[in-house]
């Protein structure tokens, strides 16, 4: 977590940046009365990523329904990493299944916590396997 936290966005891996951008994007779109999927899913698309969005979807839909606590997201142009978003990044970061679910315990219900830990398991292998570039700007084009 502490990697990650207060960094500034231009500092992050791609694939963290990409992470976090949609991350805050979900949440502003579903506060907001958006559908997220339909926010978030032209950018991954453009990324060659589509096949990400339910996986993506699933791990926010389980913070967010089964949550320990209310986590708080910066708003989406925020140049920095804030203490929630630098937790959830290092989940996705966790190289094993272990660990994953260890970090996912502190976020999510124990119900939930299988649900959470194996979406970003997924994402992290996905993301770790594919060539990444990743630019905000054209994201917010989209």
């Amino acid at each position: 977590m502490y990697e990650y936290l207060d960094r500034p966005l231009g500092a992050l891996a791609a694939r963290d940046r990409l992470l976090l951008w949609a991350m805050r994007r979900w949440v502003a779109s579903a506060s907001g009365g958006r559908c997220p999927c339909g926010v978030i899913g032209p950018a991954l698309a453009a990324q060659g990523l589509s096949h990400l969005l339910p996986d993506l979807n699933m791990a926010m839909m389980a913070l967010n329904a089964d949550g320990q606590g209310r986590l708080r997201f910066a708003p989406p142009c925020f140049g920095r990493v804030a203490d929630d978003e630098a937790r959830l990044l290092a989940l996705f970061a966790a190289e094993d299944v272990a660990l994953a679910r260890r970090l996912a315990a502190q976020l999510v219900r124990p119900e939930a916590i299988a649900t959470l830990a194996t979406a970003a398991g997924l994402i992290a292998a996905e993301l770790a396997a594919t060539p990444l570039t990743w630019n905000v700007s054209d994201a917010e084009e989209r």
